[in-house]
């Protein structure tokens, strides 16, 4: 970040709560306090993949009228539109910041998730297990090595033997591994849809699909004396420029993808686009029957009984950075057959896959964050924040009771990467408890490694501004 750029962002002038959960004001730095506002009527969110499902899906059961603008002409059509994604936890061995969450939000995603197959709308998914083979002597190391600090509980993560794998997973494999008998597999397009469905109902969602956001701009209502519109003067105000004209918004969402990284206000945070390519394979009888994923350097899903899938198995994925493409490729799909033999050798050979097995491919961009954390909550100011908190640089312990400078009704939920299945049900309730004041559903050191400005802090504290 270049603090030699005069920022354009208005900063939030909104009282801040002295409630926020077990915050010390006294005792915590500012900058990790999350901005209080009144609750809105309507809010306005871009994007049409999971994150933007799960955040229609969470504000219109607290009430809130939600407008939806989607890029394509149909949801779902970005990194959500992979035919079948697996649902699993990210787990190192001892509990760190990135475990802790993605085990937390892996069981919002799945409680969420039977919730609105409960409610009826249901979409093709399989809580089948997932196993992560140990398909070489480095990776049966640490797997051991769970098994030996016993970090968590079984029901998340547990070492089986190679028979127990083959019972599993309904076929012979010749490796055990790190199971997870409460992971499976989600259609995520179908998800999405039904996540929609279900906020429609409420009658308080309205979709505007095949509507391209080119530009976000602030609008500041017109001056007046009246007290009424004193009171309005308060408040920002945004107006989206798109391919259909020009549609306002009170409080403004952004949840796309790598496509709006570029955007203005959302280009000064450290998104990154990273292209991924999936290689749908028609199945046989020798792989037909398996009922469990299998994760190596890459992953393999079972079946789906949906007509739209069916007959037919997930493998990949690539992991291309600077790459924008949305072309598929033979040269990455051959990359994705090639893993699979590399990594389980004696698997592939008894599947027999070939190119001509192929049934199709689709090439993705995946949303990144340096630190493969998402994140959700207000849009820092960046400029205030180096005016605000420039004693960090010499003292990174140095206590401030200013709270952060926000953009003022302007939210970030993005840079899920690949796992947007497993986090954007818990980023949602984060957001809806920063816009509705609802208690937070995790730790505030957690919210603090969720929030946009931690970036700004980081910088701030390494002297890169």
């Amino acid at each position: 970040m270049n603090n030699k750029i005069k920022s354009s962002f208005q900063s939030d002038s909104t009282t801040y709560s002295e409630q926020f959960s077990d915050i010390n004001v006294e005792c915590r730095s500012g900058y990790k306090l999350r901005p209080q506002i009144t609750k809105p009527q309507h809010v306005s969110i871009i994007g049409g993949g999971i994150a933007s499902a799960c955040a229609a899906y969470t504000l219109t059961k607290q009430g809130i009228k939600v407008t939806l603008y989607c890029k394509d002409n149909t949801l779902a059509q970005g990194a959500s539109s992979n035919a079948i994604g697996a649902l699993y936890p990210l787990l190192h061995q001892q509990k760190d910041d990135i475990s802790l969450f993605y085990q937390q939000a892996f069981w919002r995603a799945k409680a969420l998730y039977t919730e609105v197959a409960e409610q009826g709308f249901d979409f093709p998914h399989s809580w089948c297990g997932l196993l992560e083979i140990g398909y070489k002597e480095s990776i049966v190391k640490r797997q051991e090595k769970f098994t030996e600090l016993a970090t968590w509980p079984t029901e998340l993560i547990h070492k089986i033997s190679a028979e127990q794998a083959s019972e599993i997973a309904n076929i012979t494999l010749s490796n055990g591994g790190l199971f997870m008998p409460n992971a499976g597999w989600i259609a995520p397009q179908e998800l999405v849809k039904q996540m929609i469905n279900v906020a429609k109902a409420t009658g308080r969602l309205n979709v505007n699909t095949n509507v391209l956001v080119n530009k976000i701009e602030q609008v500041q209502p017109i001056e007046d004396h009246t007290q009424k519109v004193k009171a309005e003067k308060e408040k920002t105000h945004w107006r989206l420029r798109t391919d259909k004209g020009d549609f306002d918004a009170s409080v403004l969402v952004v949840c796309g993808g790598a496509e709006i990284i570029d955007a203005e206000f959302i280009k000064q945070l450290p998104f990154s686009s990273v292209q991924g390519q999936v290689t749908s394979m028609t199945t046989n009888s020798r792989i037909n029957a398996l009922s469990t994923v299998i994760c190596h350097k890459g992953y393999l899903t079972p079946t789906s009984n949906a007509s739209q899938h069916q007959g037919i198995h997930c493998i990949g994925a690539t992991f291309k950075k600077n790459n924008t493409s949305t072309i598929a490729t033979k040269e990455d799909d051959k990359f994705n057959l090639n893993m699979l033999y590399s990594c389980l050798p004696e698997l592939a050979k008894e599947i027999n896959w070939t190119e001509q097995d192929i049934s199709t491919s689709k090439a993705r961009l995946r949303c990144m964050t340096p630190d493969h954390m998402p994140m959700v909550g207000a849009m820092p100011d960046i400029q205030k924040h180096i005016e605000t908190y420039p004693h960090l640089a010499k003292d990174k312990n140095w206590k401030y009771n200013q709270a952060a400078p926000v953009v003022n009704n302007l939210y970030v939920m993005m840079g899920f990467g690949a796992r947007g299945l497993c986090s954007a049900p818990l980023a949602a309730d984060i957001l809806t408890a920063d816009l509705c004041g609802t208690p937070y559903p995790v730790s505030n050191d957690m919210l603090f490694n969720l929030s946009p400005n931690r970036f700004v802090i980081r910088d701030i504290v390494r002297r890169k501004v």
